[in-house]
């Protein structure tokens, strides 16, 4: 079942917590915590975990919003301005409001700052983007086995027959069933040159260079084909210091 994200609602307009309720009575995955319009009791039913994300006006008697912010920004809460006053917006952000709506608020609006703040205190959600920005993994598809790799430990690809060959710099390696093309593509690693028909290397583990072959970091030396090899060479000749 999907969590339920609790949403609290700070407002001294009823009609606006009405219309706010309604709007997030309709979006899956959030429901309204509590809604009220004093703000000092609002502060007490976020401090007690009455609410994971909080929404409030900015003009309240008693507490205004920014202050309100400014007493939750270690609670780990994230703040939402909901305000007819368009000015406040960069006062809001200076007491890490996440982000700013104008009432009334748009629907679509609505559900882009929720889910903004759903992200926020999804701790798994920045561990799969840290996933997806820095690993990849490879394994059959019925995933008895599955090998995580980042790109940037990747010496070299040889292409043979219809299966390209990609070695790692622990020694490992893994099999692609595609073309080489196709291969390079899946390793998302801009770095990675074609250097031969049948290779593709990781340019930054190159340590040398020779007539007709690359020593990798590694010792591993890769054939370099006429066709390729002063593409290879210009990319270096810029670093050249002598």
């Amino acid at each position: 079942m999907e969590q339920q994200y609790k949403i609290g609602l700070i407002d001294d307009e009823e009609h606006v917590l009405e219309l706010l309720a309604v709007e997030i009575s309709m979006l899956p995955g959030f429901e309204v915590g509590f809604a009220t319009v004093d703000p000092l009791v609002g502060l007490e039913y976020a401090r007690d975990g009455m609410a994971d994300i909080l929404i409030t006006d900015i003009l309240m008697p008693e507490l205004g919003g920014l202050e309100l912010s400014r007493k939750l920004i270690d609670s780990g809460i994230p703040v939402i301005i909901c305000s007819g006053h368009s000015k406040y917006a960069l006062s809001g952000y200076k007491v890490d409001a996440l982000g700013f709506l104008t009432k009334p608020p748009e629907s679509v609006e609505l559900a882009e700052v929720l889910e903004k703040a759903k992200k926020k205190l999804d701790s798994l959600y920045w561990v799969r983007k840290e996933m997806e920005d820095n690993y990849n993994v490879v394994g059959d598809k019925l995933g008895y086995r599955q090998q995580v790799y980042k790109p940037s430990e990747i010496l070299y690809m040889e292409q043979q027959n219809k299966k390209s060959t990609v070695k790692l710099e622990d020694g490992s390696e893994f099999v692609l069933t595609s073309p080489f093309l196709e291969s390079l593509k899946k390793l998302r690693n801009r770095y990675m040159v074609r250097v031969h028909q049948s290779y593709a290397v990781n340019i930054l583990k190159v340590k040398n260079l020779y007539p007709e072959e690359c020593e990798l970091v590694s010792g591993d030396r890769i054939a370099m084909s006429r066709s390729y090899k002063e593409d290879v060479r210009r990319i270096f000749e810029n670093r050249r210091i002598n």
